[in-house]
């Protein structure tokens, strides 16, 4: 057996140390040298030079293959079900433990050997590409502009400047400046907004420090952002375009958000510029407060970053568009026939598209019709070929179905995949990533033609054009899809799809395709989808309890937060029997590492009375298996064991050292840490804490700095209260992002390090010469 659970982000070489005592342990001395240095494409020596920390490696993808060698051998062994195994083999800590080292060697405070080699490692992974290599926007999802008989023009028109390139262009000033920035461009399909990210980027061009670009896209978006966000070094370009496809998805989506925020303040790491785009219905779905509020993270990223993108030319705009058409045909070509001044929508093909998709043949606009009502009700732009051709005969009335071919998909299919005029097509064929991300499962439907799988290959995919994904949103509002589509929903939708369609079907009144879409994504893990299901089903048939023993019983485990809110709603509707089963199905098997979640669980468990499973995860050591690097999260276990009245477990969690583990990144996060310590009279806790934050907290937040200050003076931390004043007048500047002041300057207090004695009613602190609106 390993000899105990992993902490969070380990030190490099306790973890060697780790893996190398389960390999010689409960994997009897395999895999050898010799065989992990086949997996890693390295020398037996090289292999046994890191194994014994003789040796850094420089790169970390042959360190992670020989830990997928490892994690094989466990998974023969039938050790990899362990939870402490599990997490010592996880790529993504060994990952993120290389960098910490690799940082580490490069300080200054190493020897110079080790700091070389540091550096070295840090270039070798630091992500993305130079910016001065960064030269095809297409690869960046600039839309290409329609074609011409001109030679010799380059790929893109010629660019003019509007209104809303001077206000990107006062951030990325700020960002070049040295101050880490964020721009979010709102606008709706084909409006400019990511060829304005693309200009702007001159400016950092021609800066002398040397910037580089982050597009993160593979495996899948938010997958790729959080493996190499906390990678990212200063002057790093974050390219988020369609930013809702890596803030929406829950819960990798607001993993992804705070992330990016963590990064904007991070002052070891800035200046970095984030540029996003967003169409405006996915702006209002991540900036609207919802209960349950599932993007309070990417809220707060994005609140107050908004940079408006319209959808057609003013006046002066057009008056400048023809001033630059002489150099430009296509410019001259817009300008002259461009609706309404759409002339971005125009040179993008969009008024093109929109043509193609008016004078196509029924069968092929019935596929663009499912494919419409697909992305409008909640699907991801990744539709499977086998729920449009199901979907499609739908569509058609009896006359047109009966005057269709046996050929009818392949022909329909080769007319909406057809680029026309230098224009994408309107359906655009979608390389499959890995297994995880779409379904093995052959089109059924006859006719598929060329189009149908072979044994092996991934179900073709397809993406519906932005432009027309926008028409039918505005146009398809009211119209409810055929029955064909729901079925074909049911059979062929992604399961991360299936909620959101229920709850559209549901909204429509379609009650049986709502429940049993629902169904089919709770047992696929998502958790909300398993709490619609017995509120809808509740409102029908009051004394039908078998949709909740369904939810109790299929729900995945692995989202407590929603586990939690399904116990809520199940006491609600008075399904008491379903709260006890699910209450022991998530105290016998829920995953512990996660302090939040398992704070969340207890809590629901004791409002619903379930003091007996409450008790099991106790007996489960809570304490010994939950991360500690989050403060927030360990704060509020804290608190929850407190409230359990579970104190065996709160002296468990502070024999860990929470204070030695806690990231400082956060000031707001370190005071919920500390004052929950304080309630739990963790005094040396608190002590070790508040001497780490003085030294070491972030101090890119001013407000929550002096919150900081306020604590620490209240639990007697006089001391760090001085040496936290006097690094942050040396050090915070007052216009970093969140700081509030609205200006640039330092903070420059006046007072002395002890604060002033207060009357016995002033319950803020009062602080000598401090400036003003800052609360003292």
């Amino acid at each position: 057996m390993v000899t105990g659970p992993v902490a969070q982000e380990p030190e490099y070489t306790a973890l060697i140390d780790e893996l190398v005592r389960f390999r010689d342990g409960p994997l009897e001395g395999g895999p050898s040298d010799r065989t992990l240095a086949e997996a890693a494409q390295a020398s037996p020596t090289t292999i046994g030079n890191w194994l014994r920390r003789g040796q850094f490696p420089q790169e970390i993808d042959p360190l992670l293959r020989l830990v997928r060698a490892v994690r094989s051998q466990a998974k023969q062994a039938g050790l990899l079900q362990k939870q402490d195994v599990a997490k010592l083999l996880d790529e993504q800590l060994w990952r993120r433990t290389h960098l910490i080292e690799a940082r580490r060697r490069a300080d200054g405070t190493r020897s110079g050997a080790l700091a070389a080699q540091g550096r070295e490692v840090l270039a070798r992974i630091r992500p993305g590409d130079p910016l001065t290599e960064v030269t095809d926007p297409f690869r960046l999802e600039v839309h290409r502009a329609i074609g011409t008989g001109v030679a010799g023009l380059p790929n893109l028109p010629a660019y003019v400047e509007r209104k809303h390139d001077r206000d990107l262009a006062e951030v990325v000033a700020q960002a070049a400046a040295g101050t880490s920035q964020i721009a979010v461009l709102v606008g709706g399909s084909s409006t400019g907004k990511t060829r304005a990210c693309w200009e702007i980027l001159r400016l950092l061009r021609e800066q002398s420090e040397p910037w580089r670009l982050w597009h993160p896209i593979d495996p899948t978006r938010p997958d790729a952002a959080l493996t190499e966000l906390s990678s990212l070094a200063p002057h790093t370009v974050v390219w988020l375009n369609e930013a809702q496809f890596y803030l929406s998805p829950t819960p990798l989506g607001e993993q992804v958000a705070a992330g990016l925020r963590t990064l904007l303040h991070d002052p070891r790491r800035t200046p970095v510029l984030v540029l996003a785009t967003l169409w405006p219905e996915h702006w209002e779905t991540l900036t609207t407060r919802a209960d349950p509020d599932l993007h309070g993270q990417a809220r707060e990223l994005l609140d107050g970053h908004k940079i408006k993108v319209p959808d057609a030319f003013t006046v002066a705009d057009m008056a400048a568009l023809t001033d630059t058409a002489g150099r430009d045909p296509r410019l001259g070509e817009a300008a002259a026939h461009a609706r309404d001044g759409q002339v971005t929508q125009y040179l993008a093909g969009g008024l093109v598209l929109l043509d193609r998709y008016e004078d196509a043949p029924p069968a092929a606009r019935a596929l663009i019709h499912a494919a419409m009502d697909a992305r409008r009700l909640g699907a991801g732009p990744r539709i499977p070929l086998a729920w449009l051709a199901q979907a499609a005969p739908g569509y058609l009335t009896d006359i047109e179905w009966d005057e269709t071919q046996d050929d009818w998909l392949e022909q329909a299919l080769g007319y909406v995949t057809t680029p026309w005029n230098g224009i994408p097509s309107m359906l655009t064929p979608v390389k499959t990533g890995a297994d995880r991300n779409q379904r093995n499962r052959p089109t059924t439907r006859p006719g598929t033609g060329p189009a149908r799988p072979r044994a092996g290959q991934q179900e073709p995919v397809y993406r519906l054009a932005d432009y027309l994904d926008q028409h039918g949103r505005h146009h398809r509002a009211d119209t409810i899809p055929p029955v064909d589509f729901w079925t074909a929903a049911a059979h062929h939708a992604h399961p991360n799809d299936q909620g959101p369609l229920g709850n559209a079907a549901w909204r429509r009144g379609l009650y049986r395709d709502a429940a049993q879409l629902h169904k089919l994504a709770t047992t696929h893990g998502h958790g909300h989808a398993a709490e619609a299901l017995v509120r809808h089903l509740r409102r029908l048939h009051r004394a039908d309890f078998r949709p909740a023993q369904w939810a109790a019983a299929h729900v995945a485990l692995d989202y407590l937060g929603a586990v939690a809110w399904l116990l809520y709603v199940l006491r609600i509707v008075g399904a008491q029997e379903q709260v006890d089963a699910l209450a022991a199905r998530a105290a016998a098997h829920a995953a512990l590492d996660d302090p939040a979640a398992v704070a969340r669980l207890l809590d629901r468990l004791r409002e619903v009375g379930a003091q007996e499973q409450v008790d099991a995860v106790l007996a489960r050591d809570p304490a010994a298996h939950a991360a500690l690097d989050d403060p927030a999260a360990v704060a509020r276990l804290l608190d929850v064991l407190r409230r359990v009245g579970a104190q065996e477990q709160v002296d468990a969690v502070l024999a860990r050292d929470p204070a030695a583990h806690a990231a400082l990144d956060n000031p707001a996060a370190v005071v919920g840490l500390l004052e929950a310590l304080r309630r739990v009279r963790g005094r040396e806790q608190v002590d070790a804490l508040a001497a780490r934050a003085a030294a070491y907290v972030a101090l890119d937040n001013p407000a929550a700095v002096a919150r900081l200050l306020d604590v620490l003076r209240r639990v007697g931390a006089q001391e760090q209260v001085g040496a936290l004043a006097a690094r942050a007048a040396a050090h915070v500047v007052l216009d970093a992002p969140g700081g509030g002041w609205g200006r640039r300057s330092r903070w420059t207090p006046c007072w002395p390090a002890i604060p002033l004695p207060m009357p016995p009613s002033t319950t803020r602190p009062r602080w000598r010469g401090c400036w003003t609106g800052c609360g003292g």
